[in-house]
């Protein structure tokens, strides 16, 4: 038995080492919970350390402001789809104390012996006459907002659904959103979206953006985007109970944003020769291997592009390859577009094959012209290669998928009158079969015996499990760090579900949570409620709540939901 043990030990840690490695990357940034406050208001600087250790932190003087609380640490860690992060945070609340336009200079932090800095951050101070009163009925809006109406075919542009409130919202639900007719559209993922406070004609607003898309033109001339429609549930006095779970009354209201009109034109216009449609920002590479080579041998250039543009569009640009170079066709390596952070990430790959006939020493000179929409310039990258080429024997050998074969190589039939007997190869006689089968139907048989000697199960209370997962929410709520609670609950809340049901955290949509749990039997109050509470923890800090009440009533819900949940499973 311990040697079946320390088997399974081996093997578990053979597939675990793999997936471990795969961490995320060191990053170190500030970030603001406010882009305008008046004089006397208060707001949230946050440091934040990404998958490193901090050894020694040390924060920036935020003269002339006064520090109000802090530091305040938090620590999070995750390991989903096989990678693992972890990060710190150091929080400090500020007051204004006199108006005008600040930044808060970086932070500075120590890990392994390296020193790095995070960004500077801005923020404007309002004097009292530049904020209105809010003694009128509380506002609440969605804009659709775009950095610039202008742009070109296949440039990539951001539209950010942001909603403007005055008042708590416990959940929303778009209702329509535009077809996007005439653009490459991707949604981008906003769960990590920050609240921010901002003054809008006086008016002091939280705001929050509930949807990216990353579009890119794909024709000339006004391209419209129809509002979007988005319903918000606002939360009323009465109180809705349902049996083991229960909810505050809900006042249902539709908000339309407003659309927007995109003028796009072609970057083709006073364009070079040369310029194959690559619009926005790029990484280019060029790689040459061998650089060696016989007239027999093929010599692959490939081509790597990344940026924020549209590859799809980007057509093989024609190179130019010194005299006695044969070349063939571009081949189209790899062709993806990627959702980054705040943006579309493309990459493509293009590879070129050519020939040298003529023996010496050669320069190979590949350029690569794309367009900047921002500048509104053409650049141009260039590399050079020196190729050394050797005569050969006369028989072309190709170093790609392509097989190039001359009139030389081919070489007449022989014909034998002797027959003779052809042995099977080794690995298609029984025995070679067997000495492998063998040891595995072994294995499952020791497996299955192993297993049936298990008598004792451990049972596990559900409500515990439930509790043991939100136990970190709950100390949050006692310490009234009421953002990183609710963002807890909801990753908790979550990742219970994805564990429970096998699906992606990724994959995680309201439809895709409504299906799986009608799939398992589950009661239709209890999916309704589950996504409440996702929306309800997206939304909850809107007009800074601090309401410990409420904060509780959403702890208490979330444990009753995981046992719900558990209890039905079971």
């Amino acid at each position: 038995m311990a040697q079946s043990g320390m088997k399974y030990f081996y093997l578990l840690l053979i597939l675990i080492l793999p997936l471990s490695s795969q961490a995320q990357q060191f990053r170190f940034h500030s970030q603001l919970d406010a882009k305008q406050i008046p004089v006397g208001g208060t707001f949230t600087i946050q440091f934040i350390i990404e998958n490193a250790d901090a050894e020694n932190f040390t924060p920036p003087n935020f003269s002339p402001f006064k520090v109000v609380s802090g530091p305040s640490q938090s620590f999070r860690s995750s390991f989903i789809n096989g990678k693992s992060s972890k990060s710190t945070s150091y929080s400090y609340m500020l007051q204004a104390t006199k108006a005008g336009k600040f930044t808060i200079p970086a932070a500075t932090l120590v890990s392994k012996g390296k020193t790095s800095k995070s960004n500077p951050v801005t923020i404007e101070i309002l004097r009292s006459d530049q904020v209105a009163r809010t003694d009128g009925q509380p506002e609440i809006m969605i804009k659709a907002e775009v950095d610039s109406n202008h742009v070109y075919i296949g440039q990539q542009v951001v539209i950010r659904y942001k909603i403007y409130t005055q008042i708590n919202i416990e959940n929303y639900n778009i209702l329509s959103e535009s077809s996007y007719a005439g653009c490459f559209a991707q949604a981008l993922d906003t769960y990590k979206e920050p609240v921010i406070k901002e003054v809008v004609n006086g008016k002091e607003f939280s705001t929050k953006v509930l949807r990216k898309v990353a579009v890119f033109p794909q024709q000339g001339g006004k391209i419209e985007i129809e509002p979007m429609v988005v319903q918000v549930g606002i939360p009323s006095k009465s109180r809705v109970s349902r049996g083991l779970l229960s909810s505050f009354g809900l006042e249902r209201k539709n908000l339309n944003s407003n659309g927007l009109t995109l003028i796009a034109r072609s970057a083709y216009d006073n364009s070079p020769k040369n310029f194959s449609g690559a619009v926005g920002n790029f990484s280019v590479q060029f790689k040459l291997a061998p650089n060696q080579v016989t007239t027999d041998d093929a010599i692959s250039l490939v081509l790597s592009i990344t940026g924020n543009g549209d590859v799809k569009t980007i057509r093989p640009p024609s190179l130019i390859f010194p005299p006695g170079f044969e070349s063939f066709d571009a081949k189209i390596k790899e062709e993806k577009m990627i959702n980054a952070t705040d943006s579309v990430r493309g990459e493509k790959s293009i590879e070129y094959l050519i020939i040298g006939h003529n023996p010496g020493q050669f320069e190979i000179n590949p350029s690569f012209v794309y367009f900047d929409p921002v500048a509104a310039i053409f650049r141009t990258v260039s590399d050079s290669f020196s190729v050394t080429v050797l005569q050969g024997t006369g028989v072309t050998n190709a170093a790609s998928d392509n097989t190039l074969v001359t009139e030389k190589a081919v070489k007449p039939i022989s014909h034998s009158l002797y027959l003779t007997k052809v042995r099977k190869p080794v690995y298609l006689r029984p025995w070679y079969f067997a000495s492998y089968i063998l040891p595995v139907f072994a294995f499952l048989l020791f497996s299955w015996r192993s297993s049936r000697r298990k008598t004792e199960i451990k049972e596990v209370d559900p409500e515990a499990v439930a509790k043991a997962r939100l136990e970190k929410s709950k100390l949050l709520m006692e310490e009234a760090n009421y953002t990183l609670f609710y963002e807890e609950v909801a990753v908790s809340l979550k990742q219970f579900i994805s564990h429970k049901f096998s699906i992606p955290t990724s994959d995680l949509s309201k439809n895709k949570i409504s299906e799986v749990f009608k799939q398992h039997g589950l009661d239709s109050h209890i999916a309704q409620q589950t996504l409440l509470l996702l929306d309800r923890c997206d939304l909850a800090l809107y007009a800074g709540i601090n309401d410990a009440s409420q904060v509780n009533s959403t702890y208490q819900e979330a444990v009753q939901l995981l046992t719900s949940i558990d209890e039905v499973l079971d």
